[in-house]
């Protein structure tokens, strides 16, 4: 997709602009490439950027003292990455961003951003409704973590990511269902032999 549809879809699913607006937003992107393993926010690291993933999928990951890799977030296409509560309060982020696959993002200038939105009600907007939304995955993330059992928060990611499994090996789908790689096999060696 160009620059300018991939835009203009992600303003459908989230709030179109005007079409000044959109020409505004648009300027403050640049096009950008990471290959598989690659990180586009290390943690420490505070970050200045945000970001639309265009193709393939990310995520934001901690490794708690013992080495175990948590991941928090899965991100596929359309939809914003970056570390959100790091680029709010201009301090390290606490998770590490890192592609699962080769990806394309268009790589946002967050302070731009900022500075529309405080100049420009209609961006203030965006950004509210943008900040709600995550809000929202937020909310529905941790309420699936306490709520849920293995089997329903797999078939939930199966919903929401149908090609998941060929997409990312299954120690990371395991690592973001917060269950052992040994789990997930006999969930799926469950359903499937349904």
């Amino acid at each position: 997709l160009l620059i300018m549809d991939f835009i203009a879809a992600f303003l459908r699913q989230t709030m179109p602009l005007s079409e000044e607006a959109e020409t505004i937003f648009r300027s403050i992107f640049v096009e950008k490439s990471f290959k598989k393993g690659e990180a586009f926010v290390n943690v420490g690291e505070i970050p200045t950027k945000f970001f639309l993933l265009k193709k393939g999928v990310a995520r934001s990951f901690t490794i708690d003292e013992k080495g175990k890799e948590s991941i928090r977030t899965l991100f596929v296409p359309i939809t914003t990455s970056g570390s959100l509560t790091s680029l709010i309060q201009r301090t390290p982020s606490e998770s590490t961003y890192d592609c699962l696959t080769d990806c394309e993002f268009l790589e946002g200038d967050y302070p731009k951003f900022l500075e529309m939105a405080n100049k420009h009600h209609e961006f203030a907007l965006f950004h509210a409704r943008v900040l709600e939304g995550i809000f929202i995955k937020v909310v529905h993330r941790i309420s699936e973590l306490s709520t849920l059992n293995a089997t329903e928060r797999y078939i939930k990611l199966k919903n929401e990511i149908p090609e998941v499994e060929n997409l990312i090996p299954q120690y990371h789908i395991a690592a973001y269902l917060n269950i052992s790689a040994v789990q997930l096999s006999r969930i799926r060696k469950e359903l499937y032999s349904k």
